[in-house]
Protein backbone atom coordinates (compact mmCIF):
# COMPACT_ATOMS: atom_id res chain seq x y z
CA UNK A 1 0.00 0.00 0.00
CA UNK A 2 1.12 3.58 -0.59
CA UNK A 3 1.58 5.94 2.31
CA UNK A 4 1.92 9.65 1.55
CA UNK A 5 5.40 10.87 2.53
CA UNK A 6 4.19 14.06 4.22
CA UNK A 7 2.92 11.99 7.12
CA UNK A 8 -0.78 12.28 6.25
CA UNK A 9 -1.67 8.61 6.10
CA UNK A 10 -4.60 8.58 3.72
CA UNK A 11 -3.33 5.48 1.94
CA UNK A 12 -3.51 3.39 5.12
CA UNK A 13 -0.80 2.54 7.66
CA UNK A 14 1.83 -0.05 7.14
CA UNK A 15 2.69 -2.55 9.89
CA UNK A 16 -0.99 -2.98 10.77
CA UNK A 17 -2.07 -6.00 12.81
CA UNK A 18 -2.62 -9.17 10.81
CA UNK A 19 -6.40 -8.87 11.17
CA UNK A 20 -6.38 -5.41 9.61
CA UNK A 21 -4.07 -6.60 6.83
CA UNK A 22 -6.40 -9.48 6.11
CA UNK A 23 -9.43 -7.18 6.03
CA UNK A 24 -7.65 -4.79 3.70
CA UNK A 25 -6.65 -7.66 1.45
CA UNK A 26 -10.28 -8.78 1.32
CA UNK A 27 -11.36 -5.26 0.34
CA UNK A 28 -8.71 -5.11 -2.34
CA UNK A 29 -9.82 -8.43 -3.72
CA UNK A 30 -13.43 -7.24 -3.66
CA UNK A 31 -12.58 -4.11 -5.64
CA UNK A 32 -10.55 -6.14 -8.08
CA UNK A 33 -13.46 -8.52 -8.72
CA UNK A 34 -15.92 -5.66 -9.07
CA UNK A 35 -13.94 -3.40 -11.39
CA UNK A 36 -11.41 -5.75 -12.89
CA UNK A 37 -8.76 -3.43 -11.43
CA UNK A 38 -6.10 -4.65 -9.01
CA UNK A 39 -4.26 -2.42 -6.57
CA UNK A 40 -1.18 -1.01 -8.29
CA UNK A 41 -2.84 -0.91 -11.72
CA UNK A 42 -2.51 2.14 -13.98
CA UNK A 43 -5.92 3.14 -15.36
CA UNK A 44 -7.63 6.04 -17.17
CA UNK A 45 -10.68 7.41 -15.42
CA UNK A 46 -13.17 10.22 -16.01
CA UNK A 47 -13.52 13.10 -13.53
CA UNK A 48 -17.11 13.14 -12.25
CA UNK A 49 -16.86 15.79 -9.53
CA UNK A 50 -14.32 17.94 -7.71
CA UNK A 51 -14.39 18.50 -3.95
CA UNK A 52 -12.39 20.59 -1.54
CA UNK A 53 -9.85 17.80 -0.86
CA UNK A 54 -10.47 15.13 -3.47
CA UNK A 55 -11.30 14.66 -7.12
CA UNK A 56 -13.83 11.87 -7.66
CA UNK A 57 -13.29 9.47 -10.54
CA UNK A 58 -15.46 7.00 -12.42
CA UNK A 59 -13.74 3.61 -12.72
CA UNK A 60 -16.94 1.78 -13.64
CA UNK A 61 -17.63 0.74 -10.04
CA UNK A 62 -20.59 1.19 -7.74
CA UNK A 63 -18.67 3.82 -5.80
CA UNK A 64 -16.35 6.48 -7.10
CA UNK A 65 -12.58 6.40 -6.69
CA UNK A 66 -10.79 9.29 -4.98
CA UNK A 67 -7.71 11.26 -6.09
CA UNK A 68 -6.15 13.91 -3.80
CA UNK A 69 -6.97 17.32 -5.25
CA UNK A 70 -3.38 18.50 -4.67
CA UNK A 71 -2.20 16.09 -7.37
CA UNK A 72 -4.14 17.94 -10.08
CA UNK A 73 -3.26 21.47 -8.98
CA UNK A 74 -0.48 23.64 -10.33
CA UNK A 75 0.37 26.91 -8.63
CA UNK A 76 -2.93 26.63 -6.77
CA UNK A 77 -5.03 26.25 -9.93
CA UNK A 78 -6.83 23.10 -11.05
CA UNK A 79 -5.50 21.46 -14.18
CA UNK A 80 -8.57 19.25 -14.77
CA UNK A 81 -12.31 19.76 -15.08
CA UNK A 82 -15.38 17.56 -14.83
CA UNK A 83 -15.50 15.32 -17.88
CA UNK A 84 -11.72 15.21 -18.35
CA UNK A 85 -9.90 11.89 -18.42
CA UNK A 86 -6.86 11.38 -16.19
CA UNK A 87 -4.34 8.60 -15.84
CA UNK A 88 -3.92 7.32 -12.28
CA UNK A 89 -2.68 4.34 -10.31
CA UNK A 90 -4.94 2.49 -7.87
CA UNK A 91 -2.96 2.49 -4.64
CA UNK A 92 -5.11 1.50 -1.64
CA UNK A 93 -8.50 1.18 0.01
CA UNK A 94 -9.39 3.59 2.78
CA UNK A 95 -12.66 3.46 4.69
CA UNK A 96 -14.19 1.42 1.90
CA UNK A 97 -13.11 3.88 -0.85
CA UNK A 98 -10.61 3.14 -3.59
CA UNK A 99 -7.75 5.62 -3.46
CA UNK A 100 -5.77 6.68 -6.53
CA UNK A 101 -2.64 8.72 -7.08
CA UNK A 102 -0.70 10.28 -9.94
CA UNK A 103 2.63 10.43 -8.14
CA UNK A 104 4.32 9.55 -4.87
CA UNK A 105 4.67 12.86 -2.99
CA UNK A 106 7.92 14.18 -1.56
CA UNK A 107 8.69 13.53 2.13
CA UNK A 108 9.24 16.37 4.58
CA UNK A 109 11.67 14.47 6.81
CA UNK A 110 12.89 10.90 7.07
CA UNK A 111 14.46 10.40 10.47
CA UNK A 112 13.43 7.12 11.98
CA UNK A 113 14.63 3.79 10.64
CA UNK A 114 11.04 2.55 10.46
CA UNK A 115 10.10 5.53 8.28
CA UNK A 116 12.99 4.85 5.93
CA UNK A 117 11.98 1.23 5.57
CA UNK A 118 8.36 2.18 4.93
CA UNK A 119 9.29 4.84 2.36
CA UNK A 120 11.69 2.49 0.58
CA UNK A 121 8.81 0.05 0.24
CA UNK A 122 6.58 2.80 -1.15
CA UNK A 123 9.23 3.79 -3.68
CA UNK A 124 9.56 0.16 -4.73
CA UNK A 125 5.79 -0.05 -5.17
CA UNK A 126 5.82 3.18 -7.20
CA UNK A 127 8.53 1.71 -9.43
CA UNK A 128 6.62 -1.54 -9.88
CA UNK A 129 3.36 0.29 -10.67
CA UNK A 130 5.01 2.83 -13.00
CA UNK A 131 3.83 5.67 -10.78
CA UNK A 132 5.66 9.02 -10.96
CA UNK A 133 7.44 10.19 -7.82
CA UNK A 134 8.06 13.70 -6.60
CA UNK A 135 11.69 14.70 -6.21
CA UNK A 136 13.75 17.77 -5.37
CA UNK A 137 16.86 18.51 -7.44
CA UNK A 138 19.60 19.02 -4.85
CA UNK A 139 22.68 19.62 -7.01
CA UNK A 140 24.16 19.15 -10.44
CA UNK A 141 27.25 17.07 -11.09
CA UNK A 142 29.15 15.62 -13.99
CA UNK A 143 26.62 13.95 -16.21
CA UNK A 144 23.44 14.75 -14.30
CA UNK A 145 21.73 15.68 -11.03
CA UNK A 146 21.36 14.36 -7.49
CA UNK A 147 17.65 14.20 -6.67
CA UNK A 148 15.99 13.72 -3.29
CA UNK A 149 13.03 11.35 -3.64
CA UNK A 150 11.23 11.04 -0.31
CA UNK A 151 14.55 11.24 1.51
CA UNK A 152 16.22 8.73 -0.79
CA UNK A 153 19.01 9.65 -3.18
CA UNK A 154 18.39 9.29 -6.91
CA UNK A 155 20.35 10.18 -10.02
CA UNK A 156 18.86 11.92 -13.05
CA UNK A 157 21.05 11.99 -16.20
CA UNK A 158 21.35 15.46 -17.70
CA UNK A 159 19.65 14.21 -20.87
CA UNK A 160 16.60 13.19 -18.81
CA UNK A 161 15.94 16.42 -16.89
CA UNK A 162 14.05 18.10 -19.73
CA UNK A 163 12.51 17.40 -23.11
CA UNK A 164 15.00 19.75 -24.75
CA UNK A 165 18.77 19.94 -24.46
CA UNK A 166 19.88 21.25 -21.07
CA UNK A 167 22.70 23.78 -21.49
CA UNK A 168 22.20 25.47 -18.10
CA UNK A 169 21.98 22.74 -15.43
CA UNK A 170 21.92 25.19 -12.52
CA UNK A 171 18.43 26.45 -13.44
CA UNK A 172 17.02 23.10 -12.24
CA UNK A 173 18.79 23.03 -8.87
CA UNK A 174 16.32 23.57 -6.02
CA UNK A 175 13.30 22.80 -8.19
CA UNK A 176 10.76 20.09 -7.33
CA UNK A 177 9.54 17.96 -10.24
CA UNK A 178 7.70 14.75 -10.96
CA UNK A 179 10.00 11.93 -12.08
CA UNK A 180 9.62 8.42 -13.44
CA UNK A 181 11.82 5.79 -11.79
CA UNK A 182 13.65 4.00 -14.61
CA UNK A 183 16.00 1.87 -12.50
CA UNK A 184 15.81 0.67 -8.87
CA UNK A 185 18.39 -1.79 -7.55
CA UNK A 186 19.94 -2.86 -4.25
CA UNK A 187 16.89 -2.12 -2.15
CA UNK A 188 16.56 1.40 -3.51
CA UNK A 189 20.19 2.39 -3.00
CA UNK A 190 20.67 2.66 -6.76
CA UNK A 191 17.83 4.74 -8.18
CA UNK A 192 17.78 6.40 -11.59
CA UNK A 193 14.94 8.76 -12.51
CA UNK A 194 13.76 10.61 -15.59
CA UNK A 195 11.69 13.75 -15.93
CA UNK A 196 11.91 13.65 -19.73
CA UNK A 197 9.80 10.48 -19.91
CA UNK A 198 6.87 12.21 -18.19
CA UNK A 199 7.23 15.38 -20.26
CA UNK A 200 7.15 13.31 -23.44
CA UNK A 201 3.98 11.57 -22.28
CA UNK A 202 2.37 14.92 -21.52
CA UNK A 203 3.43 16.27 -24.92
CA UNK A 204 1.97 13.23 -26.69
CA UNK A 205 -1.29 13.62 -24.76
CA UNK A 206 -1.45 17.29 -25.75
CA UNK A 207 -0.84 16.36 -29.38
CA UNK A 208 -3.67 13.85 -29.38
CA UNK A 209 -6.06 16.36 -27.87
CA UNK A 210 -4.91 19.12 -30.24
CA UNK A 211 -5.42 16.98 -33.35
CA UNK A 212 -9.07 16.55 -32.41
CA UNK A 213 -9.63 20.31 -32.67
CA UNK A 214 -7.68 21.20 -35.83
CA UNK A 215 -9.44 22.17 -39.08
CA UNK A 216 -8.30 23.52 -42.45
CA UNK A 217 -8.71 27.29 -42.71
CA UNK A 218 -8.55 27.83 -38.96
CA UNK A 219 -6.37 30.68 -37.67
CA UNK A 220 -4.15 29.82 -34.70
CA UNK A 221 -1.66 31.59 -32.46
CA UNK A 222 1.70 29.89 -32.55
CA UNK A 223 5.34 30.09 -31.54
CA UNK A 224 8.29 29.55 -33.89
CA UNK A 225 10.26 26.55 -32.60
CA UNK A 226 12.96 26.22 -35.27
CA UNK A 227 14.11 27.73 -38.55
CA UNK A 228 15.28 25.71 -41.55
CA UNK A 229 16.29 26.80 -45.08
CA UNK A 230 12.98 25.44 -46.39
CA UNK A 231 10.72 26.99 -43.76
CA UNK A 232 9.86 27.40 -40.08
CA UNK A 233 8.28 24.97 -37.62
CA UNK A 234 5.55 26.52 -35.49
CA UNK A 235 3.94 25.10 -32.36
CA UNK A 236 0.17 25.71 -32.40
CA UNK A 237 -0.95 24.39 -29.04
CA UNK A 238 0.88 21.11 -28.57
CA UNK A 239 1.47 20.21 -32.22
CA UNK A 240 3.99 21.50 -34.74
CA UNK A 241 3.25 22.53 -38.29
CA UNK A 242 5.49 23.54 -41.16
CA UNK A 243 5.38 27.10 -42.40
CA UNK A 244 7.05 26.71 -45.79
CA UNK A 245 9.29 29.54 -46.93
CA UNK A 246 6.90 30.25 -49.81
CA UNK A 247 4.04 30.75 -47.31
CA UNK A 248 5.80 33.25 -45.06
CA UNK A 249 5.44 36.40 -47.18
CA UNK A 250 4.19 37.70 -50.50
CA UNK A 251 7.69 39.07 -50.94
CA UNK A 252 10.29 36.55 -52.08
CA UNK A 253 12.69 35.68 -49.23
CA UNK A 254 15.81 33.57 -49.30
CA UNK A 255 15.73 32.19 -45.73
CA UNK A 256 13.03 32.29 -43.02
CA UNK A 257 15.47 33.95 -40.61
CA UNK A 258 15.19 37.11 -42.73
CA UNK A 259 11.73 37.77 -41.25
CA UNK A 260 11.31 35.30 -38.34
CA UNK A 261 13.23 34.26 -35.24
CA UNK A 262 13.03 31.32 -32.83
CA UNK A 263 10.56 31.95 -30.00
CA UNK A 264 8.63 34.58 -31.95
CA UNK A 265 4.83 34.60 -31.60
CA UNK A 266 2.99 34.47 -34.91
CA UNK A 267 -0.57 34.11 -36.13
CA UNK A 268 -0.91 31.44 -38.83
CA UNK A 269 -3.63 29.77 -40.84
CA UNK A 270 -3.92 26.00 -41.26
CA UNK A 271 -3.52 25.36 -44.97
CA UNK A 272 -3.59 21.55 -45.05
CA UNK A 273 -3.85 18.59 -42.66
CA UNK A 274 -2.64 15.01 -43.06
CA UNK A 275 -3.85 13.15 -39.97
CA UNK A 276 -2.38 9.83 -41.11
CA UNK A 277 1.13 11.24 -41.44
CA UNK A 278 0.62 13.78 -38.64
CA UNK A 279 1.65 16.65 -40.94
CA UNK A 280 0.32 20.20 -40.79
CA UNK A 281 0.93 22.85 -43.45
CA UNK A 282 0.67 26.45 -42.29
CA UNK A 283 0.51 29.84 -43.99
CA UNK A 284 1.39 33.29 -42.77
CA UNK A 285 1.02 35.21 -46.02
CA UNK A 286 -2.63 34.16 -46.39
CA UNK A 287 -3.37 36.48 -43.44
CA UNK A 288 -1.48 39.41 -44.99
CA UNK A 289 -2.80 41.95 -47.49
CA UNK A 290 -2.18 40.75 -51.03
CA UNK A 291 -0.09 43.36 -52.90
CA UNK A 292 -1.50 42.09 -56.20
CA UNK A 293 -4.92 43.59 -55.48
CA UNK A 294 -3.55 47.13 -55.24
CA UNK A 295 -1.10 46.67 -58.13
CA UNK A 296 -3.65 45.28 -60.59
CA UNK A 297 -6.10 48.06 -59.74
CA UNK A 298 -3.63 50.94 -60.06
CA UNK A 299 -1.25 49.94 -62.85
CA UNK A 300 -2.12 49.35 -66.50
CA UNK A 301 -0.33 48.35 -69.69
CA UNK A 302 1.90 51.13 -71.01
CA UNK A 303 2.83 52.51 -67.58
CA UNK A 304 6.52 53.24 -67.02
CA UNK A 305 7.81 52.12 -63.62
CA UNK A 306 11.09 52.13 -61.79
CA UNK A 307 12.17 48.77 -60.42
CA UNK A 308 15.05 46.73 -59.07
CA UNK A 309 16.53 43.70 -60.79
CA UNK A 310 16.14 40.73 -58.43
CA UNK A 311 17.31 37.83 -60.60
CA UNK A 312 18.96 37.37 -63.97
CA UNK A 313 18.29 34.14 -65.88
CA UNK A 314 19.15 32.87 -69.36
CA UNK A 315 15.84 34.07 -70.82
CA UNK A 316 15.70 37.49 -69.21
CA UNK A 317 15.58 39.30 -65.89
CA UNK A 318 13.06 39.59 -63.07
CA UNK A 319 12.39 43.09 -61.83
CA UNK A 320 10.56 44.04 -58.63
CA UNK A 321 8.27 46.93 -59.57
CA UNK A 322 6.34 47.04 -56.26
CA UNK A 323 6.61 45.35 -52.87
CA UNK A 324 5.91 41.68 -53.52
CA UNK A 325 5.42 42.19 -57.28
CA UNK A 326 7.96 40.87 -59.77
CA UNK A 327 7.73 41.09 -63.52
CA UNK A 328 9.78 39.51 -66.29
CA UNK A 329 11.77 41.44 -68.86
CA UNK A 330 12.21 38.86 -71.59
CA UNK A 331 15.56 38.80 -73.38
CA UNK A 332 13.79 40.04 -76.53
CA UNK A 333 12.59 43.18 -74.70
CA UNK A 334 15.91 44.28 -73.23
CA UNK A 335 17.27 46.35 -76.14
CA UNK A 336 15.26 48.12 -78.84
CA UNK A 337 16.26 46.81 -82.27
CA UNK A 338 19.11 44.76 -80.83
CA UNK A 339 19.30 41.04 -80.13
CA UNK A 340 20.61 40.24 -76.65
CA UNK A 341 22.25 36.83 -76.25
CA UNK A 342 23.40 37.20 -72.65
CA UNK A 343 21.11 39.17 -70.27
CA UNK A 344 23.89 39.30 -67.65
CA UNK A 345 25.83 41.68 -69.91
CA UNK A 346 22.93 44.12 -69.83
CA UNK A 347 21.71 44.08 -66.20
CA UNK A 348 22.74 42.67 -62.82
CA UNK A 349 20.88 41.94 -59.51
CA UNK A 350 20.31 45.07 -57.44
CA UNK A 351 20.43 47.41 -60.44
CA UNK A 352 17.78 50.14 -60.72
CA UNK A 353 16.03 50.17 -64.10
CA UNK A 354 13.06 51.77 -65.84
CA UNK A 355 10.59 49.38 -67.41
CA UNK A 356 7.35 49.67 -69.33
CA UNK A 357 4.42 47.41 -68.47
CA UNK A 358 3.46 45.38 -71.52
CA UNK A 359 0.84 43.07 -70.01
CA UNK A 360 -0.68 42.25 -66.62
CA UNK A 361 -2.31 38.86 -65.94
CA UNK A 362 -3.82 38.97 -62.40
CA UNK A 363 -5.08 35.39 -62.58
CA UNK A 364 -1.63 33.91 -63.16
CA UNK A 365 0.05 36.77 -61.27
CA UNK A 366 2.37 37.61 -64.12
CA UNK A 367 3.67 40.92 -65.39
CA UNK A 368 5.41 41.25 -68.75
CA UNK A 369 7.88 44.13 -68.91
CA UNK A 370 10.15 45.80 -71.44
CA UNK A 371 13.27 47.77 -70.67
CA UNK A 372 12.98 51.49 -71.37
CA UNK A 373 15.83 52.71 -73.60
CA UNK A 374 15.91 56.51 -73.06
CA UNK A 375 18.10 57.20 -76.08
CA UNK A 376 15.83 55.16 -78.33
CA UNK A 377 12.75 56.83 -76.87
CA UNK A 378 14.12 60.32 -77.50
CA UNK A 379 15.26 59.37 -81.00
CA UNK A 380 11.79 58.08 -81.81
CA UNK A 381 10.17 61.22 -80.45
CA UNK A 382 12.52 63.46 -82.48
CA UNK A 383 11.78 61.50 -85.66
CA UNK A 384 8.04 61.80 -85.18
CA UNK A 385 8.36 65.53 -84.48
CA UNK A 386 10.48 66.11 -87.64
CA UNK A 387 8.01 64.21 -89.80
CA UNK A 388 5.11 66.19 -88.43
CA UNK A 389 6.91 69.51 -89.03
CA UNK A 390 8.01 68.55 -92.54
CA UNK A 391 4.50 67.63 -93.54
CA UNK A 392 3.36 71.05 -92.30
CA UNK A 393 5.97 72.84 -94.49
CA UNK A 394 7.95 74.45 -91.69
CA UNK A 395 11.73 74.81 -91.89
CA UNK A 396 13.50 73.05 -89.00
CA UNK A 397 16.78 72.13 -90.67
CA UNK A 398 17.80 68.56 -91.20
CA UNK A 399 16.63 65.56 -89.20
CA UNK A 400 20.11 65.34 -87.71
CA UNK A 401 19.86 68.93 -86.47
CA UNK A 402 16.53 68.24 -84.80
CA UNK A 403 17.73 65.03 -83.15
CA UNK A 404 20.80 66.84 -81.91
CA UNK A 405 18.61 69.40 -80.19
CA UNK A 406 16.44 66.66 -78.70
CA UNK A 407 19.46 64.83 -77.38
CA UNK A 408 21.05 68.03 -76.05
CA UNK A 409 23.89 68.19 -78.58
CA UNK A 410 25.03 71.65 -79.99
Amino acid sequence: MFEKCTGVHYFGKRNEQMSNDSFEAMLNESFSREAGVAIGTRVRAAVVSIGAEYVFLDLGMRSEAMLPRAEVEQDGALTVAVGDTVEVVTVAVRDGSLMCARRLAQAATVDRKDDRIAIAAQVQEAFDAGMPVEGRVKESNKGGFNVDVCGMRAFCPVSQIDIVYCDQPDVHVGKTYSFQITKLDNGGREMVVSRRVLLQKEAEALKEEAWKTLSVGEVRDGVVTSLQPYGAFVNIGGVEGLLHVSEISHVRIGHPEEVLQKGQSVKVQIKDLDAAKRKISLSLKSLLDDPWDEFAAGVHAGAVLEGTVTRVVDFGAFVEVASGIEGLVHVSAMKVGERVSNPRRVVSPGQKVEVRVQEIDPDSRRVSLAMVDKDAEEEKAATESFRASASAGSSMGTLGDLMGKKLGRP
